[in-house]
């Protein structure tokens, strides 16, 4: 009986775990999408956090790679 307890209090904590680590991601999506920030650095640890996690990156074109090749005519 006390292995069974066991494993019902660790997948509660499991569970508590996930819901949490999902809430916070919510709540950094949500202000990305309120201050319409994501290309710009991130405004705290929170949202870099979930840009990490998420696997969000910024690329910053420079002018030379929005040239066309000189091969190119249309």
């Amino acid at each position: 009986m006390p292995s069974a307890l066991l494993m019902l209090l660790l997948a509660v904590f499991l569970t508590g775990a996930a819901l949490g680590v999902f809430l916070l991601l919510l709540v950094g999506i949500h202000v990305e999408e309120h201050r319409m920030s994501l290309t710009g650095t991130p405004s705290s640890k929170m949202t870099a956090s979930t840009r990490r996690f998420l696997g969000v990156t910024v690329r910053h074109q420079s002018h030379e790679t929005t040239r066309k090749p000189a091969g190119l005519k249309r």
